[in-house]
């Protein structure tokens, strides 16, 4: 008769296996180990390998995305220095009278002087960049470099210029150019703004103050970047025209113009894929329109890959050599006192993990028993451990959460050689944590800590934003001295600051006014922003307050209300915070406390 129950191709197949395998639990526990270590390094090796291309593409687009928005910034600040250069040279006396011509011959010498001298004192001060004016009665040029004063630019060509048709066309008298090329100078075009001025009687065009700068600070911004070596950047106006290329050699030989301009169209970021030989990421600027996109070759990426491929096969190889000999030494150790092992494991389930578990050994199973006795003393003590942080947590809802913007600031400011800056930022961010660990364990401390905290922060803040952001400090001396619990002023400024600032375009004012009221402190803090709505603004209030009902209303953020809520249980319900806003204009934020002294805050405490 024939089995009723055959055994599977593949049990006969073990079964043959582990028939050859010497006699003996070491041995089969040995080449068990070893089985299951190679194919588990082997099938990890083969999956890291098929996805490390993607995350190389990630990271590839990511850090292009990166430098793309940090050009962008970087250009950003440089176009503003020269509007505003610009545009504070033509409210000069000198200058004016130099255009329009209104001066006696006597008076030509000190106009002529003057407007020369403000000129270089410009340059001194900015020394990338040249201030130019055109005279057009005069067809005269005056520059801060002296080598491109000319008393005729029809003869150096000027008039014939792109840019000068491009400007003498334009309606608005002001333009941003990437083709203005000086007189005499220089035959490299730089970028430009120009600024007409104008005649109020007649709106005629006198002349054309002109601020520039030399194409070669983009390309210093990609010095220390991957884009050095291995790609490269591209700046394309708003019409479509070439701004700036690092190397136009390599985009001629990859890319054509159309086709990127029809890729990227007037998205304000874009990631290619179309191309074989280059990743590709484009960010646009939102104050010039200007589209920044930049290039990486892949065969970098490649590069990259096939080294850490390798590497990963020598780790793989050392790992499985390695798994062997353990495989070895782990199955001599732990196979014969693996009996007794389990009896005590269960003599220690019986007692419900009461007491401790002995076992005279030297061995690893020894050791193995002395960690399972830590093991039980460590969890009943992180069960009081455990409450205990819970009350810390709650204690500490309000936290910075700007680290990871903190690091990218660190990152690039690394990445420009600021050597000083990067110990600044780490220094503030280090009392930052110094004052969060509150190793003293107090409610309450000093104002002017607490003060210093928020400085510390928005001092990082600043880093980040550069000039967009203004801080405005107005605290009487007499507040310093006085108490407060912590974490109440900085957690405001982190909400005014991803509420307002981070959704405005233009330059963002935060003022902090620190006063005596009588039996009061008096803290305001007021920004410019985009303000609250007339149907928001009370359902904030009554958020912060707590009268929404039991449960907070989930539009809004905590950081606002856990303040309310510690102030009103220190000191009573007529103290703690009130919001006020116009719409579009502002938004204050009033925090009362009373005015504890030191033996005041000491009971208190």
């Amino acid at each position: 008769m024939r089995n009723a129950n055959p055994s599977p191709r593949g049990q006969k197949a073990f079964g043959k296996l582990l028939a050859r395998i010497p006699h003996g639990m070491t041995n089969r526990l040995f080449v068990l180990i070893c089985v299951i270590g190679i194919l588990l390094v082997v099938s990890l090796g083969t999956v890291v390998a098929g996805i490390t291309g993607n995350l190389l593409y990630k990271d590839t687009t990511t850090l292009l995305d990166t430098q793309a928005r940090q050009a962008v910034n970087a250009f950003d600040q440089y176009v503003q220095i020269l509007r505003n250069t610009a545009m504070t040279a033509s409210r000069q006396t000198s200058i004016q009278s130099l255009v329009r011509g209104d001066y006696t011959q006597y008076g030509s010498y000190v106009v002529y002087r003057d407007a020369y001298a403000y000129l270089k004192n410009v340059h001194e001060f900015y020394s990338r960049v040249h201030l130019q004016i055109f005279v057009k009665r005069l067809r005269y040029v005056m520059s801060s470099n002296p080598t491109d004063v000319t008393g005729d630019y029809r003869k150096r060509g000027v008039e014939d210029a792109d840019w000068f048709r491009q400007v003498e066309e334009s309606p608005s008298g002001m333009n941003l150019v990437s083709n203005f090329v000086p007189p005499v100078s220089s035959t490299e075009e730089q970028f430009a703004f120009v600024l007409g001025m104008r005649n109020v009687y007649n709106w005629n065009t006198d002349g054309y103050l002109v601020a520039s700068i030399e194409k070669q600070v983009l390309g210093d911004l990609l010095k220390g970047t991957s884009l050095e070596q291995n790609g490269f950047l591209l700046v394309l106006t708003p019409d479509g025209h070439i701004a700036y290329n690092s190397d136009p050699e390599r985009f001629s030989l990859y890319f054509t113009l159309a086709g990127i301009r029809e890729e990227v169209g007037d998205s304000d970021h874009f990631t290619g894929t179309r191309n074989k030989d280059f990743y590709y990421t484009s960010s646009k600027s939102l104050n010039t329109g200007w589209q920044f996109i930049t290039f990486t070759d892949k065969r970098y990426a490649k590069t990259q890959v096939f080294t850490f491929q390798f590497l990963m096969l020598l780790v793989a190889g050392v790992t499985i050599t390695l798994l062997v000999v353990v495989a070895r030494l782990t199955s001599k150790a732990y196979t014969r006192p693996i009996e007794r092992l389990i009896q005590f494991i269960h003599e220690a389930e019986k007692n419900e993990f009461a007491g401790q578990i002995e076992l005279k050994s030297e061995d690893e199973v020894a050791d193995l028993l002395h960690s399972f006795n830590a093991m039980i003393t460590s969890v009943r003590q992180n069960q009081v451990l455990r409450k205990k942080a819970e009350i810390d947590a709650l204690q500490k809802q309000i936290d910075p959460h700007f680290l990871f913007n903190t690091f990218e600031s660190i990152k690039a400011l690394s990445q420009q050689g600021d050597m000083e800056g990067v110990s600044t930022m780490i220094e503030k961010l280090s009392d930052m944590f110094r004052y969060n660990t509150n190793r003293d364990g107090s409610t309450l401390t000093t104002i002017r800590e607490e003060v210093s905290h928020l400085r510390n922060y928005l001092d990082i803040q600043r880093v980040r934003f550069g000039s967009r952001l203004e801080v405005v400090w107005n605290i009487q001396p007499e507040v310093l001295a006085c108490r407060t619990p912590r974490f109440i002023l900085q957690p405001i400024a982190e909400n005014s600051i991803s509420h307002a600032m981070e959704k405005m375009k233009g330059g963002y004012r935060f003022e902090i006014i620190g006063t005596l009221a009588g039996p009061d402190v008096v803290f305001k803090l007021r920004d410019n922003g985009p303000g609250i709505s007339g149907e928001r603004l009370p359902a904030l209030q009554a958020h912060v307050s707590g009268k929404t009902g039991g449960s907070a209303d989930t539009r809004f953020g905590i950081g606002l209300r856990n303040i309310q809520e510690r102030l009103a249980l220190l000191y009573g319900e007529q103290y703690g915070l009130s919001i006020r806003s116009a719409f579009g204009e502002w938004t204050e934020i009033e925090v009362r406390i009373p005015v504890l002294r030191d033996t005041e805050s000491t009971e208190e405490t």
